[in-house]
């Protein structure tokens, strides 16, 4: 859903813009969840600083950031299946590079899946790649590294006030990358865009990651983004709809890898070793 309606969004401004205004519209939403639970005492709760900061530069502003320039130049459809080597970038990074959850190897067998999966979506044929798939690939990479510290925050203080400072330090500093980058939007331009903006910030950007961070602090990251997995069904069949891209066979046939891989990935139960 979330490329979807980045989309429509794309559509009247720049992408860094577009970015940065949708995130601190979110910021909106996890101050009035804060004033509700009463927990804005965990603001200035200077031991979890370091962690969020981490959470935000490699989530709230690369992965975002790369996220709404590639939507620029790709579809719905291509991008929410990219999305997938999420999972195999997680097992990658956090199981073999930093040892922060423990894998198998059934799981590399099922890594190795997803990678031909992508492959046959960024393979240059016709015109069944695009230069933003590459963009979004590269985002993927830094959403992982992100969620590692996200964990960590999370033992200190709630999911709210995480993703209430990171609301606020990554959309400010989009939006100031976008001012030097990027033509300023019209009042009307934005304007338009305002409902796909406040539903982006408040439930796809707001509640639901709320909801991710929560589940994160549970069970691993890696197996979190591998149960993410049916969202590209959901995204292609709203892009069908609402956008109307058709559905092709190269997308179908980059799905089918990456989805037995993300089964193999979860077929023996990853730990964590935090």
């Amino acid at each position: 859903m979330f490329p979807v309606v980045t989309i429509l969004s794309l559509n009247l401004f720049a992408p860094l813009f577009s970015a940065g205004i949708t995130t601190l519209v979110s910021a909106f939403f996890f101050a009035a969840v804060l004033t509700y639970k009463r927990r804005w005492h965990e603001v200035m709760y200077r031991p979890a600083w370091k962690d969020i900061i981490f959470a935000t530069v490699y989530i709230g502003i690369i992965f975002y950031g790369l996220m709404f320039i590639g939507l620029r130049s790709t579809n719905a459809g291509n991008a929410a299946i990219i999305g997938l080597m999420e999972t195999f970038f997680a097992w990658f990074l956090l199981g073999h590079v930093l040892r922060h959850e423990r894998v198998s190897p059934v799981q590399l067998f099922g890594g190795i899946l997803m990678i031909i999966g992508a492959a046959s979506i960024l393979a240059p044929k016709a015109s069944g790649w695009h230069i933003g798939d590459l963009v979004i690939l590269t985002a993927t990479a830094f959403a992982p590294l992100g969620n590692r510290h996200a964990q960590f925050a999370r033992k200190l203080v709630s999911s709210e006030t995480i993703m209430f400072w990171r609301s606020v330090i990554g959309g400010a500093f989009l939006l100031l990358i976008a001012f030097v980058f990027e033509p300023v939007p019209v009042l009307a331009e934005i304007n338009k865009s305002a409902f796909v903006i406040v539903f982006n910030g408040f439930l796809l950007l707001g509640l639901s990651k709320i909801l991710w961070i929560e589940g994160i602090s549970r069970i691993t990251i890696t197996e979190a983004t591998a149960w993410n997995s049916i969202t590209p069904l959901f995204t292609m069949i709203f892009a069908y709809f609402l956008l109307q891209e058709k559905i092709t066979w190269l997308q179908i046939a980059g799905f089918v890898p990456i989805a037995i891989g993300v089964l193999f990935l979860t077929k023996s139960k990853t730990s964590s070793t935090v």
